[in-house]
């Protein structure tokens, strides 16, 4: 008896799962089929820069393994934290529409897989296909509703609030529950990624940690946090 391969992500663009969750789900099947001819694949290491601020936009990534963090330079010549991206993402693709250079950098946080879409690839499926520039359109607006949202947070809530609103979007993609009923997260980023994505100093977040501590809400230990009320921090959501 043959037994059938399970298809691997990213291991065929006909029959990749990915493709369905983002900007490529609208490709006819002909358009599939240049996209997977013309598509390199590459796999980083932890820490390896896939594009750097400043360069060129020579066309789209896509995350298929592994989470990439992008980072912007701030005033004082800083890296800042921008946001974490997860497989079936897209990556760099303002820059290709907009014929601009890269305004972020991205690096792989782990061992990552990422495929590489050249930007006259890219041109030539807009040309062939008026849906896909649709979906990228809803992506811009979809970017700029979420930078909105940040801006509110920003202004709104407190450094605990949103230390507590990245805590739980951490849980839900790094986190595992325990038998005593507690979640416990793997931290993909330091402390000081943290800080720079709620705008917080690094003293500062170590201030709300120790409360957090004292609280009994939850333990942290280098990368490793113990949330041992998880029903806590959602309360603290609603309250704020």
């Amino acid at each position: 008896m043959i037994q059938q391969q399970r298809t691997l992500p990213g291991a065929n663009c006909l029959e990749c799962p990915l493709r369905q969750r983002n900007e490529w789900r609208v490709l006819t099947e002909e358009d599939v089929r240049l996209l997977a001819q013309m598509r390199k694949s590459r796999r980083y290491r932890a820490g390896e820069r896939i594009f750097s601020t400043g360069e060129s936009s020579h066309g789209i990534y896509c995350i298929v393994e592994g989470a990439a963090a992008l980072r912007q330079i701030d005033a004082e010549g800083n890296p800042v934290l921008l946001k974490i991206s997860y497989p079936g993402e897209t990556l760099g693709y303002r820059g290709v529409l907009m014929g601009q250079k890269r305004r972020f950098s991205a690096e792989a946080l782990g061992p990552s897989r990422v495929c590489f879409i050249d930007q006259q690839v890219v041109k030539l499926l807009l040309e062939r296909n008026p849906a896909l520039s649709l979906q990228f359109l809803r992506r811009i607006n979809h970017d700029l509703d979420d930078a909105h949202d940040k801006l509110v947070q920003n202004a709104t809530l407190s450094n605990r609030d949103k230390f507590v609103h990245l805590l739980l979007n951490l849980m839900d993609r790094h986190g595992h529950a325990a038998p005593d009923g507690s979640q416990v997260i793997s931290l993909p980023i330091s402390r000081r990624d943290m800080a720079s994505m709620i705008g917080a100093r690094h003293e500062t977040l170590s201030r709300i940690i120790g409360r957090m501590e004292e609280d009994g809400i939850a333990r942290f230990s280098g990368r490793t946090v113990c949330v041992n009320q998880p029903h806590s921090l959602m309360a603290e959501i609603c309250l704020s």
